[in-house]
């Protein structure tokens, strides 16, 4: 029978991990879709020229898709990163909202989590959130 090794810092390693890999993301979707770029050097000079209405839609459509999936990727990054700042101040695992300790298995299912699912629940409902 193998013994698992416990180490005090999982959570931090594993969060540190999810942060680095998020901001990687976030900045390969940017610069793969050129959302730091003009739109006319992503779409190859389509707008330059008499644009296909639908070729213009299509490059609009898919630039705002990736910026939504960029936002969507900071955001997640951010809340990694406030999960490492509650671990630092010795807060990791305690809800933000009601103070109770988060159940293992969520944390272990999302080490970021900051709230238990009842206040996350409600945050969203506030926030217009939906999963």
């Amino acid at each position: 029978m193998a013994i698992r090794k416990k180490t005090g810092n999982a959570p931090a390693e594993r969060l540190e991990a999810d942060r680095k890999r998020l901001e990687l993301l976030a900045a390969q979707c940017g610069e793969e879709a050129g959302l730091h770029r003009p739109l006319n050097d992503v779409t190859g000079g389509v707008i330059t020229g008499i644009p296909e209405d639908t070729d213009l839609a299509q490059a609009l459509s898919d630039r705002e898709t990736t910026d939504l999936l960029v936002h969507l990727l900071d955001q997640n990054r951010e809340q990694v990163e406030r999960a490492l700042e509650r671990l630092r101040e010795g807060a990791y695992g305690i809800c933000e909202g009601c103070a109770r300790r988060i159940p293992e298995a969520r944390l272990r299912y999302q080490p970021a989590a900051t709230r238990c699912v009842e206040c996350q629940a409600h945050w969203d409902r506030i926030n217009g959130r939906t999963a």
